[in-house]
């Protein structure tokens, strides 16, 4: 009856750590930024750094999602704390424009290679300019000595 009791006691204490889904520390550390140094907090030592690190293991521990975490470095350090712009409101802009105007450029270059393939013309072959009279004779006196 003990062993029972003792199970249920595991198992209802096993189910909010199983609803407990863990963030990876070193992806979180990839996508955020050492605010001292700029470099993401997977290749920084700094002092800023290492307390940033800290803080993530221990949020992780606390079991805050991915997000969570995000979000409260983000409201602690600003929007700069992120290795990449998120992808919506204004941010939406650090991923559109930079797509944006390589689709431009491309089409741009399409478009004049096509203008420019259309108003090149064919060269013409030259045509063999005529021998004048000297030449001819020289010409004829070169083959008649093949001739021989």
């Amino acid at each position: 009856m003990k062993l029972i009791a003792v199970a249920a006691v595991a198992l209802a204490l096993a189910a909010p750590a199983a609803a407990c889904t863990h963030a990876s520390q070193g992806r979180l550390e990839t996508l955020l930024v050492c605010p001292s140094c700029h470099t993401t907090l997977d290749q920084s030592d700094s002092e800023v750094a290492q307390e940033m690190k800290s803080e993530v293991k221990q949020r992780i521990a606390a079991c805050q999602s991915e997000r969570q975490i995000l979000d409260a470095m983000v409201d602690e350090f600003g929007p700069t704390i992120l290795s990449t712009p998120r992808t919506s409101g204004f941010d939406l802009l650090a991923w559109v424009l930079p797509l944006g105007g390589a689709a431009a450029a491309a089409a741009a270059l399409a478009l004049a290679a096509r203008a420019w393939s259309r108003t090149r013309t064919e060269p013409r072959p030259e045509t063999p300019a005529a021998l004048g009279p000297e030449d001819e004779r020289r010409v004829d006196e070169a083959l008649e000595r093949f001739d021989d």
